[in-house]
C-alpha cells in the first residue's frame, strides 16, 4: 500500500471512528453518529453537533 493510498483511507476513517465515538458516548453504539451535545441522532458523519445546539 502506498503512503498516498494509506493516507487516503485515514481520511475517510478518522471522522467515522469520531461519529461512532460520539454515538456510543451518547448511549447507542448501533447509530452512526450523534449529537456532541445532546447526544439526538444525527444522520450522516460530517456534523459533531445538530441545527439546534449550533
Amino acid at each position: 500500500m502506498s503512503e498516498s493510498q494509506h493516507n487516503d483511507e485515514m481520511i475517510v476513517e478518522v471522522p467515522q471512528a469520531e461519529a461512532r465515538r460520539r454515538a456510543e458516548t451518547a448511549g447507542h453504539p448501533e447509530w452512526e453518529n450523534a449529537c456532541a451535545r445532546c447526544g439526538c441522532r444525527l444522520e450522516g458523519i460530517t456534523a459533531d453537533t445538530c441545527l439546534g445546539c449550533r
